[in-house]
């Protein structure tokens, strides 16, 4: 029987996408990590040794907690949360529960790398026709709800992206648009 305070994943996935869908928060450890390095679509990376820092950023929104197997490490962080008035529920059945279900995860290597705020940063051209719509609407509905994205004229692209070069994560995340899009959206 489920608790009051866990979602089942099958509530979890309909939510995800929608508008409705509560922040998604991934505490696994590194060495959890390592053995899955896969999230949920639209789920962030948190470490549980620092949920004092990152919990105000999420500006009392309604969150699910997400560890390996949804035992002990997200109960302590919603516990947490729940303490700093943040409505905060765990993912039933963890990140290996989500996979077992055959749903949907995001592999981790194909994200670009984030900027020192935690988002990813993706570069574009600017003047935007469908796809350039689209793709923003994708990527933070199901790959990261805080991306930031730079629409720059054709002409200035390159010029943009080597500008940037002296922040080396942006840069990164620049040359790694197309294929990261490509390999998550296709």
């Amino acid at each position: 029987m489920s608790s009051i305070n866990l979602i089942s994943i099958d509530k979890l996935s309909r939510l995800i996408g929608t508008p409705s869908c509560p922040i998604v928060v991934d505490v696994r450890t590194d060495a959890d990590t390592a053995g899955d390095p896969s999230l949920i679509p639209g789920s962030v990376q948190r470490s549980h040794e620092a949920v004092q820092t990152w919990a105000p950023q999420l500006n009392n929104s309604a969150t699910v907690v997400v560890c390996r197997q949804g035992l002990k490490l997200s109960h302590g962080v919603a516990a947490w949360l729940r303490a700093m008035g943040v409505a905060a529920e765990v993912l039933e059945g963890g990140n290996e529960g989500w996979r077992k279900a055959g749903l949907p995860c995001v592999p981790i290597n194909k994200l670009p790398p984030r900027d020192q705020v935690g988002r990813t940063v993706w570069v574009t051209r600017e003047r935007p026709k469908i796809d350039r719509i689209a793709c923003p609407w994708l990527i933070r509905r199901f790959i990261d709800p805080t991306a930031m994205f730079m629409f720059v004229a054709p002409a200035k692209l390159s010029a943009s992206v080597s500008a940037l070069a002296r922040h080396r994560s942006i840069l990164k995340a620049s040359t790694g648009v197309i294929a990261a899009r490509n390999a998550l959206l296709t």
